[in-house]
């Protein structure tokens, strides 16, 4: 992948930051090698990377929010960054925002039982960047068969299996936040979301971060490199 190809970015120079437009399948590859070479199990490098294809297909750029998650937890605990799960409340263990990955996996895991139950209510201590928890919610809206409403401070979303409404750009922009999460109306569809770019720097960082993942060329390497015998039978 060549983030920097010229056939997918403007001009070189001075001026507003370069975009490049890529496929979901490659904005999710990238994503799932990044979250694996930030420190992920490869299980939830691959949820870090269906999340963020998710919101590329709702036209919200996730792959910069993701990379900003994954440097700022760089340092934490993993298990700092894991919610604690409990009827009702679902917290974080210490001062740390729970990771949205984690946390979307979980609650993805959780929906049918008692600990997941949305029909009272869910709260839900600071995750980071919960953005990225939405491509999880409607998959919950998926297994429970209606859609799930998000509340946090300042706005609310309904999400439904492959569509959402509400205050979506309040949400990209936070941080982090707390919210709450309850069954809600089907979201009123938006008609066709626009194309999704991302900035040369986030797909540069992610692209760092994805080749962690590789093992550094040596002459041991390179000498086990290909098969023992010929392929010309």
């Amino acid at each position: 992948m060549e983030p920097d190809s010229s056939t997918r970015t403007g001009a070189a120079g001075s001026g507003p930051p370069q975009l490049a437009v890529l496929s979901r399948n490659e904005i999710e590859a990238l994503c799932a090698r990044a979250a694996r070479g930030a420190g992920r199990g490869w299980g939830l490098a691959e949820e870090a990377g269906f999340a963020v294809g998710w919101l590329h297909a709702q036209g919200i750029d996730g792959a910069t929010a993701l990379l900003a998650h994954l440097e700022g937890a760089a340092r934490s605990a993993w298990r700092d960054l894991c919610p604690v799960v409990g009827p009702g409340k679902w917290a974080a263990r210490g001062c740390n925002p729970i990771c949205p990955v984690a946390l979307g996996a979980a609650l993805s895991d959780h929906c049918e039982l008692p600990e997941g139950h949305l029909a009272g209510g869910l709260s839900v201590s600071p995750a980071s960047h919960p953005v990225l928890v939405l491509p999880f919610l409607s998959r919950v809206a998926g297994i429970l068969g209606e859609a799930v409403r998000m509340r946090f401070y300042g706005g609310g979303i309904d999400i439904g299996c492959d569509e959402l409404s509400g205050d979506v750009g309040r949400l990209a922009g936070l941080v982090e936040a707390a919210f709450t999460l309850s069954p809600g109306p089907s979201p009123a569809g938006s008609g066709r979301p626009p194309a999704c770019s991302y900035p040369q720097t986030t797909l540069r960082a992610l692209g760092d971060l994805a080749r962690r993942t590789t093992v550094p060329p040596s002459a041991r390497s390179r000498a086990d490199a290909g098969a023992d015998t010929g392929d010309n039978d």
